[in-house]
Order: C-alpha cells, then structure tokens, then sequence
C-alpha cells in the first residue's frame, strides 16, 4: 500500500533538518538511515528531501534517467560555474555531448595516456625529499591537474606558465566546504572577497582555453588529445561549447582522482600491513617504473583504491528528481522533490560490509555477493562517470609509481573530513616522505 507519510526527523519551522544537515551530513544521513529504515524524509536546505538506501531502488532511480534527471536546482548552481557541460546537461543535448566525448575515453586512447600518468606522478615523486614535509593534498592535486592539462591540451601546454595552477585553486575556492553556503546564498551583488577571486580565475581560465582553442585550429597538428577530438567537424561544437567541456574536465576531471589518492596514502599510513602488501605485490610485479600492461596484473594495488573509495567516496552522494509523483519502498515520493542517493551510507552500512569502518583491500579479491548498488563511487546508469576506467587507471599508475619509492607517515592526528560538492579533507594533511 502506497503512503505518503515517509518516516524521517523533524525539523525546525522554516529552517527545517538543515541545521543537523549542516552541522555533519555524512553523520546525519547515517543516523536517518539507521533510524528510520531505506527511505527518509526531511528538509534540507528547504527542499523536500528523501533519501534512498535499499540498493534495488537506487539502481531503478540511477538507470532510469528520463523518470529521474539530475535535481535541477542543485545542478543549476553548478551551471553558474561549468556552463553546460557533461556534469550539467540533460536530455538529448546531453546525448550528443557524451557520444561525441566517450570514444576520448575508450581502453585505446586511455592506453596512451597511461605514459603521461606515470612521467607526471614520477615527477611528482622527484619533487620530494626524504624526511621532508609534503602537503599531500596539494601535491596529488597537482599531479592529476598536470596530467589532466597534459591529456587534454597535449604536452606543450604548460600549467605554470599560463597560471592555471592559482586559477583552478581560486575557481574551485567557493565550493569547498566553508565558503559553500555562502557561494550559494550570497546575493550576486554582495562584494564577496573569495568569489570575486573566482570570477577574475574563471575569466583567466576561459581566456586560455580560448587561445588554446584558436592556436590549435590554426595548426595542422595530428594530435589524439581530448580537446582535438572536441574540435573534430564530426563533433558539431562551438567554441562555447568545447570552453564548457574543457572547464567541467579542469573541474571534475582532476578533483576526484586527487581526492582519492589523497585518502588512499592516508589510509596507507594508517595500516602498514596494507602498505606491506602493497609493496609486495609491487616487487613481484614491476620490472622498473609500471607500466599499462602492470595495471591489467595489478589486484592489491587495484583493490587498496577501491577500499579507499569505499571508506571516502569522493561523489558522497548523488541526486536527481522525479519528472512525475513515483512509489519506492511503497511510499509516494511527490513530482520536483530531491531524492539523495548517499554513497557514503550505501559504502559503509553493515548489510553490505563487515566492520565497515575498517580500511580492508581484500574486500574487493575474489567474488562478490554484495548487490550492485552497494558500491557505486563513479555512479550507475546512463550518466555512470565517462572517466570511469580512465580514473582507476590514473589512481593505480599514480600509486604503483610513487609507492615504488616512498612510503609516506603522517604528520597529524584523525583524518577528518567534511561534505561539500565533493568529500574533501577538513584539514591540512602534511605527510613526511620515507625512502623505502
């Protein structure tokens, strides 16, 4: 029998849930669902808010995208930054843009790209100093942001040269967590000194991007980079357009493998038997710096970053919205509301994972009984990441490199981390270098 009474905390008048939200929302959404079973109602941020844990309904939400498209309000925002990009399209507009974009990311061209992952985390790895201090953060956002500019522009372009670094750092100030709510409350007017920041880098990046664009249309270059695919005549896109796609890339292309790898040296430092095993399969493995043919042997190093993003989905959660009034779990979830999908309950729920807050890579060797939506940190469905396979290739080759030479120790206390667009640390995470 389908009802509308969804159980669910109850908030305050007119501020609803969003204080216990705000305060810690991977926390709260633990508790809604520990509390009150696989669909939760509340009110965030004055949305109708239902989250969703039974992995047989997210994977009907996640594959079913014309009942469920992205939560336009949420994705606006996004907009405002990206334009309309693969992140933040829909429809048939969003069809195009991904048949055009996806064979960039087929096993062939992702082959090639594999010698850039390495030279650049082996560049990475030559910056440091034994005994050292390295903000490891800083560093593996570096090091993807390098190999994302290199894979989409081709070598010549150097990142430091045209201030790219300074730029995506200051563009991607207003979605970390503290400037968050402000970013998206602040009325447009208002003199806010960080988003000011953000606006003069998003006009420096959207300069470059344009001279790039020009200089390569210009040459008669056989060249297999992303943005020579974007300007093939095949593509039909315009320069807006190829400007929106490169910025959603600098954005969510290099973000996440950055934050993964961050939490996998962390986690790494934590538990040195993991770290032991890693290094083993790594000497029976390598004969002199990895190489693409070593990732499809890899199966501890493969599953250290699995773990990893089991334990801290970068994608914490996901969201969409019902084009009609649905039924889940035999309640009627209304037409417009905000359904959430959270990856961080789904990754760490006891159904699923024994001692879930335990860091386990030999989770993921051998079979496994769990349902398939139990583990979902590139998403499902028709919008499932485009740079799925072209992520895990990177996180490995970026570990198999720099674990080869160092193990790193931590130079702080708990890890702590808070909820923004993306998972994010809540703290500096400086690591000390160590020659193995």
């Amino acid at each position: 029998m389908t009802t509308t009474e969804v159980p669910g905390p109850r908030g305050l008048p007119v501020i609803g849930n969003s204080h216990q939200w705000a305060r810690d929302p991977c926390a709260f959404r633990e508790r809604c669902a520990s509390e009150y079973g696989p669909v939760v109602n509340y009110d965030m941020l004055g949305w109708d808010t239902y989250m969703l844990t039974d992995p047989a309904d997210i994977k009907r939400v996640l594959e079913d995208t014309d009942t469920f498209p992205k939560h336009e309000d949420s994705t606006d925002q996004l907009r405002e930054f990206l334009g309309r990009g693969l992140l933040t399209s829909e429809g048939d507009f969003w069809e195009r843009q991904r048949e055009a974009i996806q064979p960039a990311f087929y096993m062939d061209h992702i082959k090639r790209y594999a010698d850039i992952m390495i030279a650049q985390a082996a560049a990475t790895a030559d910056r440091w100093t034994a005994g050292g201090s390295v903000d490891i953060r800083s560093a593996m956002t570096r090091c993807t942001l390098d190999i994302l500019v290199d894979c989409m522009f081709g070598a010549a372009i150097d990142p430091g040269e045209r201030g790219l670094y300074d730029a995506v750092e200051a563009f991607q100030e207003p979605l970390t967590p503290s400037k968050q709510p402000i970013t998206f409350f602040a009325p447009d007017w208002a003199p806010i000194p960080f988003l000011r920041r953000a606006d003069r880098a998003l006009a420096h990046i959207d300069e470059q991007i344009h001279d790039i664009v020009e200089t390569r249309r210009r040459a008669d270059d056989d060249r297999d980079d992303l943005l020579s695919m974007l300007l093939a005549a095949d593509t039909a896109m315009d320069d807006e357009q190829i400007r929106d796609e490169m910025v959603t890339f600098l954005f969510a292309g290099h973000e996440t493998t950055a934050l993964s790898m961050t939490y996998v040296w962390d986690l790494l430092s934590r538990n040195p038997d993991a770290a032991a095993l890693l290094r083993d399969e790594l000497d029976e493995t390598l004969d002199g710096r990895p190489t693409i043919e070593d990732v499809f042997a890899f199966e501890y190093t493969e599953a250290v970053v699995k773990e990893a993003m089991r334990l801290y989905p970068p994608a914490h959660d996901i969201r969409r919205s019902p084009t009609r009034a649905v039924e889940i779990g035999g309640y009627e979830i209304p037409e417009d509301s905000l359904v959430t999908l959270p990856t961080w309950v789904l990754h760490r729920d006891e159904r699923f994972w024994d001692d879930p807050e335990q860091f386990r890579p030999e989770r993921f060797l051998g079979s496994d009984d769990r349902p398939e939506y139990a583990y979902f940190p590139f998403g499902g469905g028709p919008r499932r990441c485009i740079g799925q396979q072209f992520a895990m290739t990177e996180a490995q080759l970026i570990l198999a490199t720099i674990a080869q030479e160092w193990r790193l120790e931590r130079e702080y206390g708990a890890l702590d981390v808070t909820a923004a667009v993306t998972l994010q640390p809540g703290h500096d995470m400086p690591m000390t270098p160590l020659e193995r």
